[in-house]
């Protein structure tokens, strides 16, 4: 069943809606009603679930070093991504702290670094976001002005690359929540399949920030991987059945990639994959593409991603 706050926020959109939480939340703050965040440290932890995110972790955590106070990384990666993740901690002396846990339920995940967050601010990120020049400064800026008593969803653009970091995805911009005030009243629960943070719409005022302030590498794979990724998205219940036999993701999609695509190679067909995807998408602009930090584009290279046509 559609919850009436679900309603209401299809109804008004994403203005409307900022609009109706600014006005509850500043009436309930008139009225004597604060964030109970005090009893959280002054600072920023950075919430990252990951699954077999090898590609791209080292890139996205390092990108935010110099804005969070600590990590707290939640795997269930079958790769190896906690070997890169324990590396970083102790190669850069990254504050991370590691949790293991079973994969598919990634509601709990995120309730679980609510739960053992250690400081009054979370920043939601994915380990195939890399922050840009502008979000560090612009953060640390914003949290000299916030009003410490209230509560607030912290919205700014993320561009989304697919397939290349250099080409735009249809829908340019991701724009979330990328950071929100702790608060004992907030969780995550599903909500039409996806992973949703409910937070009382009459306790938390959004600030929107109208600019990128970070890259989100979606659909930006090795080749090998974008290909069994892809194929497991077309026949995943069928994939999924084959796994749970006993086989594995890379035998599957290479039964696959034979029938449908007279191709036995995952790197060859990733490849192909990633050339057609480009021709259907827009390559970003000189001022877009300044945005895009260097190391994003060396990775990309090391992984074998064709960066342009």
């Amino acid at each position: 069943m559609v919850s009436i706050t679900r309603i209401i926020r299809r109804m008004l959109g994403r203005k409307g809606t900022f609009a109706l939480r600014n006005t509850l939340s500043s009436i309930y703050y008139a009225l004597g009603g604060l964030c109970n965040s005090s009893k959280k440290e002054s600072g920023i932890t950075a919430m990252v679930c990951t699954y077999n995110e090898e590609d791209w972790i080292d890139i996205s955590l390092l990108s935010i070093r110099d804005l969070v106070d600590e990590y707290i990384v939640v795997d269930s990666s079958t790769d190896s991504t906690p070997q890169r993740v324990m590396m970083l901690k102790e190669n850069y002396n990254l504050p991370i702290r590691f949790i293991r846990v079973k994969a598919g339920d990634l509601v709990y995940a995120r309730n679980l670094v609510l739960k053992e967050a250690k400081y009054r601010w979370i920043l939601h990120w994915d380990a195939d976001f890399v922050a840009t020049s502008k979000l560090i400064y612009r953060i640390r800026d914003l949290l000299k002005e916030v009003n410490d008593n209230r509560c607030y969803l912290v919205y700014w653009k993320m561009l989304k690359m697919c397939a290349s970091p250099l080409y735009l995805c249809p829908d340019k911009y991701h724009i979330e929540h990328w950071m929100f005030t702790w608060s004992s009243k907030l969780h995550y629960k599903w909500l039409d399949h996806f992973d949703s943070l409910i937070a009382p719409i009459y306790l938390y005022r959004v600030i929107f920030i109208d600019e990128p302030l970070g890259i989100h590498l979606t659909d930006v794979r090795s080749p090998k991987r974008l290909a069994m990724k892809r194929i497991w998205w077309k026949y995943r219940k069928e994939a999924d059945e084959y796994m749970r036999r006993g086989g594995t993701l890379e035998e599957f999609a290479r039964m696959k990639a034979i029938s449908d695509y007279g191709i036995d190679d995952l790197y060859e067909l990733g490849r192909k994959m990633i050339l057609e995807t480009l021709k259907q998408l827009e390559k970003c602009n000189e001022d877009i593409c300044k945005e895009i930090p260097i190391t994003v584009l060396k990775r990309a290279e090391e992984l074998g991603i064709p960066i342009s046509l």
